[in-house]
């Protein structure tokens, strides 16, 4: 199954057993998308979470009277649109392809209705999604900072 192997070689789900990576596989489509698409929009609501499998994929948000602000590039291995797995509402930047690019689309009630089955797979998968927000947050305050130019 291509799926299943694609999804033992992504970094976010290393070390998830045989059992939960078949159950991820069961929820996962293989989508491939040229440059520029764009996967979601900032403030929209979101049903898929993506894992990068190949290519990258740019976060941007909204600036007021700047137009978008490139925040982050998520590569293969990644974790990207997170927002609905914690059910925080709209989706919280708009994400792009930069590469043609190989993503594994996972439907976010699925996904959910797994981690409410087996809440041992829950608390793993939701403590990875915790660890990639983290991350992200991180490199968005390095690149605000870096926006900002030099403090005096």
């Amino acid at each position: 199954m291509v799926l299943l192997d694609m999804l033992q070689d992504i970094d976010f789900l290393r070390g998830l057993a045989p059992e939960y990576l078949g159950h991820i596989a069961a929820l996962g489509q293989l989508q491939e998308h040229p440059p520029n698409t764009v996967l979601f929009r900032e403030g929209e609501g979101g049903g898929h979470v993506y894992l990068v499998s190949q290519g990258e994929v740019a976060l941007e948000i909204q600036v007021p009277g700047q137009g978008p602000m490139p925040i982050r590039t998520a590569g293969p291995g990644e974790l990207v649109g997170w927002s609905p797995l914690i059910r925080q509402g709209p989706m919280t930047a708009t994400a792009r392809t930069l590469t043609p690019c190989r993503l594994i689309a996972l439907d976010v009630g699925g996904m959910l209705g797994l981690c409410q089955r087996d809440p041992a797979f829950g608390m793993e998968f939701i403590r990875r999604t915790a660890v990639a927000l983290d991350r992200r947050l991180h490199g968005t305050r390095l690149r605000l900072l870096e926006s900002q130019g030099p403090q005096r």
